[in-house]
């Protein structure tokens, strides 16, 4: 399992489109969304949705909540060690910083009949007694010129945030926003990035429940 479908889920969205996760820097991700969490839906499977206004008109930052069997510690470790490696449609992944409490990467990003993408990825790594985070955010800043031919994603942030949950397993709230840039529009990306946010949470949840068996 690769950070590209933790943290961008956007990107498998340029495919069917032509036919898209803990705060970085000093600001918190909640603190660029507009107003407070609207209900969207829970799922058959207990995952229940959220969303409120993106800092851009048509755009929605999404929140998934769900139990997993899994402790905290283990659930941590292994989403942790996910960013390590990279999956399609990443291209080519540079670590600029891999530390034990945070990783800088350059992902060049190969798009089916639309532009190319690149993003600069900074990710945290927080704990304290009550929650283990991981804060993530696009930070172009911290990355090389751009890329000829490919076009930057104009933002992604969220947090992935573990806390105890029922009977040793944990409670995970994940937060996601993305913008892809370019010329794709939030009527063409909004409902499958929302879909495939989903699939990717439940997903990543249903492989830290196999590895740690």
């Amino acid at each position: 399992m690769g950070v590209s479908r933790l943290i961008v889920p956007v990107l498998s969205v340029f495919a069917l489109s032509a036919s898209f996760a803990l705060t970085v820097n000093a600001q918190p991700a909640s603190e660029s969304g507009k107003g407070a969490w609207k209900f969207v839906k829970t799922t058959k499977d207990g995952i229940e949705i959220s969303r409120r206004a993106g800092r851009t008109s048509g755009y929605y930052e999404y929140k998934f909540v769900a139990e997993s069997p899994v402790g905290p510690e283990q659930l941590e470790q292994f989403v942790w060690s996910s960013f390590q490696t990279a999956e399609k449609p990443v291209k080519k992944r540079t670590f600029l910083v891999n530390k034990s409490d945070e990783v800088v990467f350059h992902d060049l990003i190969s798009v089916p009949v639309v532009s190319n993408r690149e993003y600069t990825m900074r990710i945290v790594r927080k704990k304290d007694q009550e929650s283990r985070r991981f804060e993530f955010r696009t930070a172009p800043e911290l990355g090389p010129p751009q890329t000829p031919d490919y076009v930057t994603m104009a933002i992604v942030f969220g947090c992935w945030e573990i806390r105890p949950g029922e009977d040793g397993g944990s409670k995970v709230t994940y937060t996601v926003y993305s913008e892809p840039g370019g010329s794709v529009t939030p009527l063409i990306v909004r409902g499958p990035q929302l879909k495939e946010a989903t699939s990717d949470f439940r997903r990543t949840l249903k492989d830290a429940k196999k590895a740690v068996k």
